[in-house]
């Protein structure tokens, strides 16, 4: 009786025999699974990180804008004593924001002296603000920035 075995044919000379597969074991399988965890709970992380970062910028932006805005105002008003074209000013002023989300007004104390010019901004988020829509109740937050500069 001839006997069968059951052998493999010698691999090439320099190289691997490539009718084999190898699969994988279980235990690489279970760190491939929980790698798949580690990113699927670390993701909702980095994005709310990412939307911190992003609506954080611009929310300082639009407030460092703003606050421009105002004190260019009183300046104006000071120098020209012109209260009614400080709207006009702060707008060309702040290009970087919605003009019609921005209002200015301008108070001057003859008993004090003094110019004070408030400037009031709708802030829109970055995500969520869109131009199309025309939802006037868009706005998170209402930004305020007043200064106040004596007069001469």
């Amino acid at each position: 009786m001839s006997e069968t075995r059951n052998t493999m044919p010698p691999a090439p000379p320099g190289g691997t025999r490539r009718g084999l597969r190898h699969l994988p074991s279980s235990r690489a399988l279970a760190q491939r699974g929980l790698a798949a965890l580690e990113v699927a709970l670390m993701l909702p992380v980095i994005a709310a990180l990412l939307y911190v970062l992003v609506e954080g910028g611009n929310t300082i932006r639009a407030y460092s804008a703003l606050t421009e805005a105002s004190r260019a105002g009183a300046r104006h008003v000071v120098m020209n004593d012109d209260v009614a074209g400080v709207q006009t000013v702060v707008r060309s002023l702040a290009t970087t924001l919605d003009p019609n989300a921005l209002t200015a007004t301008a108070v001057k104390d003859t008993g004090k002296q003094m110019v004070t010019v408030t400037v009031k901004y709708a802030y829109k988020s970055v995500f969520t603000s869109n131009p199309y829509n025309g939802d006037p109740n868009d706005a998170l937050y209402t930004f305020s920035a007043s200064t106040s500069m004596p007069t001469p």
